[in-house]
C-alpha cells in the first residue's frame, strides 16, 4: 500500500507544555503533540506543521501570541541562524529545570531503573563565556537562512565563522560569540579583515584549494593564557608571518601564536606535527591544586570552572563511600582517563589509581600531567578498554575497590561493561555526558548493582546538554562466585 502524503496544516493558537530534550518545544493541540524549534513552555503561538517523522508532528513557528514568563532575550545576533545555543530564548533557571527532567525521565520513564536519592543539578557558576575552546572554520561560500535566500545577498566569497546546519560546504558569517572571551570575537573580526584585505585565499571546501582553513582558540582561566592556531592548507610562510605579524602587534593577549599544516582532503589533523611561531606549545589551566598541561588537541573539559565542579561531585563520592576509619581507597581504576585530570583530581583519595584510555598521546599527557603535580601513585594504560581490562591488569596492578568511568557520549560498549561486571567492584563512579547512554549501561548491570545517588550537573548552559553522575553500589546479594557468569544481550 502506497503511503500517504503528508498535507501540512497550520494552527492558529496552541500552548507549548514542555521541552524536548533535542532543544526543540512541545507545542499541544488537541490530542496532538507537535515539535518546534525555538519555542519555550508557556508560550502560546501559531505554527505550520509540516511533517510527520515515525508518528511524530514536525512544525515550524509562525508567531508568537503570548510570550511565555520563562522567555529571556537572546544576546547573540547569530540565534537561530546558528543553532548552537537552542536555549538561549529560556531563562537560565528553566533551562536546569529541564536539564533536571530529562535526567529524571530517562531513569524513571525510559530505563524504569529504582535508584536512591536524586540531587538538585548543579549549576554552572557562569552561563555565558565559560568556554576555553572555540573553532572556526575558513570557506567560500555563505550559508544564509531561508528568510535572505531571495535578498541579492553574494554567497559565493570568503567566510569565516560556523558550518551551517546540515550542510558541509556553507559557513555561517560568525561576528561575535558569547561562549568564549569577548576578545575571541575581537580578533576573529580582525583576522577575517586584514585576510581579506591581503587577498589571503580562504580553503574551498569542495575544491580542496586556498591556504586558511580552521582557527582554533584556547585559553585558560587561571593563567590568562591564549593560544591560536592556524590550520593552512599550503606551506607558504609569507602569509603566515603576514597574519601573525598582526595579530602579535594588535592583540599582545595572545600568547601562543601556533600553525599546521594540513593538505589533506578531511579536515582531521590531531595527527600532525604543530609548529611554534611565538610562545609554547601548551596552555597551564588549574582544577582546585591541580595543575594540567593541555596540548592543542588534548582533551580537556571546555567548562574549566564547571568542571571542577563535577569533579567535587566525583570526588565527595569517592570520599562518602571510604571504608570505616581509612582515608584512602586501595586501588581505584579510572577508565576512559582521557589526561588524566579526575584521576588526579581525586589523587588524595586513593593509595594507587590506574588510568586506562584509547588514545596513547592522551596518556603521554596524563603521565606529564603527574610529573607537574608530583603524583607518583597513578599508572596508566593504553588501548582497547576491554582488552586492557583484564586478569593480566589486576593480578599486576590488584582489583579496584572503585572504579570511576567516563565514557564518550556513546557509553560503554557491552565488552567493556562485561568485564566490570567480571571484576565486580563494590562501588561505581559512572560519569556520562549523554544520561540516555548512561542509563542503558545501568540496566545492563542492574542485576549486580543498584543506583544510590543521581547528581546532573550543567556543563554547557543554553544548550540542551547535560552532565551526569551516578553512584552504583555492588548488591549485597550478589557474590565473587557469581562473577564471569553475567550474560548481556
Amino acid at each position: 500500500m502506497r503511503k500517504k502524503k503528508f498535507i501540512p496544516f497550520e494552527i492558529e493558537n496552541a500552548l507549548t507544555i514542555d521541552a524536548a530534550t533535542d532543544g526543540r518545544g512541545v507545542v499541544e493541540f488537541e490530542t496532538k503533540k507537535i515539535f518546534v524549534e525555538w519555542v519555550v513552555p508557556g508560550d502560546e503561538v501559531a505554527i505550520e506543521v509540516y511533517n510527520k517523522h515515525k508518528g511524530l508532528f514536525i512544525g515550524s513557528l509562525r508567531n508568537i501570541n503570548k510570550h511565555s514568563d520563562k522567555r529571556s532575550e537572546p544576546k547573540c545576533a547569530h540565534f537561530t541562524d546558528c543553532g548552537g545555543c537552542k536555549w538561549q530564548m529560556m531563562q537560565y533557571k528553566w533551562q536546569l529545570h529541564y536539564k533536571e527532567e530529562q535526567v529524571r525521565n530517562v531513569f524513571v520513564r525510559i530505563a524504569k531503573l529504582p535508584f536512591g536519592e536524586f540531587l538538585p543539578i548543579v549549576a554552572s557558576p557562569k552561563d555565558y563565556y565559560y568556554r576555553n575552546k572555540l573553532e572556526f572554520s575558513f570557506g567560500t561560500k555563505l550559508w544564509l537562512p531561508q528568510r535572505s535566500l531571495h535578498q541579492g545577498i553574494i554567497q559565493d566569497r570568503p567566510v569565516l565563522g560556523f558550518h551551517g546546519r546540515g550542510v558541509f560546504d556553507k559557513l555561517i558569517e560568525i561576528t561575535e560569540c558569547h561562549l568564549q572571551s569577548p576578545l575571541i570575537g575581537e580578533i576573529l573580526n580582525e583576522l577575517r579583515k586584514f585576510s581579506i584585505e591581503k587577498e589571503i585565499p580562504y580553503y574551498d571546501l569542495r575544491a580542496h584549494t586556498g591556504y586558511l582553513r580552521e582557527v582554533l582558540f584556547r585559553s585558560s582561566e587561571a593563567t590568562g593564557e591564549l593560544m591560536m592556531v592556524l590550520i593552512v592548507n599550503q606551506d607558504k610562510k609569507e602569509y603566515l608571518d603576514m597574519i601573525f605579524q598582526h595579530l602579535e602587534v594588535n592583540f599582545p593577549e595572545i600568547t601562543h601564536l601556533l600553525w599546521v599544516l594540513n593538505p589533506k582532503v578531511n579536515s582531521s589533523y590531531s595527527e600532525l606535527p604543530f609548529h611554534v611561531w611565538k610562545g609554547k606549545d601548551f596552555i597551564t589551566e588549574k582544577l582546585g591544586n591541580f595543575q594540567f598541561r593541555i596540548s592543542p588537541t588534548s582533551f580537556f573539559q571546555t567548562n574549566p570552572m564547571q568542571a571542577e565542579r563535577l569533579y567535587d561531585v566525583a570526588k565527595n563520592m569517592l570520599r562518602s563511600v571510604l571504608p570505616e576509619g581509612q582515608s584512602k581507597h586501595k586501588i581505584v581504576y579510572d577508565l576512559y582517563t582521557g589526561t588524566g585530570s579526575i584521576a588526579i583530581f581525586v589523587s588524595d583519595l586513593a593509595e594507587k589509581i590506574v588510568g586506562i584510555e584509547y588514545v596513547d598521546s592522551s596518556i603521554i599527557d596524563a603521565r606529564k600531567n603527574c610529573e607537574i603535580n608530583n603524583i607518583s601513585h597513578l599508572n596508566f594504560y593504553a588501548g582497547d578498554m576491554a582488552k586492557v581490562l583484564t586478569d593480566e591488569l589486576l593480578e599486576r596492578e590488584g582489583k579496584p575497590d572503585i572504579i570511576i568511568t567516563d565514557p564518550p557520549r556513546s557509553g560503554m560498549v557491552k565488552s567493556v561493561i562485561m568485564q566490570i561486571l567480571k571484576v565486580l567492584p563494590e562501588y561505581i563512579i559512572y560519569i556520562s555526558c549523554h544520561p540516555a547512554t548512561q542509563a542503558r549501561d545501568a540496566d545492563l548491570m542492574r542485576n549486580h548493582y543498584e543506583i544510590v545517588t543521581i547528581q546532573p550537573v550543567d556543563m554547557f548552559p543554553h544548550t540542551t546538554h547535560v552532565e551526569n553522575v551516578c553512584l552504583f553500589k555492588r548488591k549485597s546479594e550478589i557474590g565473587t562466585e557469581e562473577v564471569g557468569t553475567v550474560a548481556l544481550t
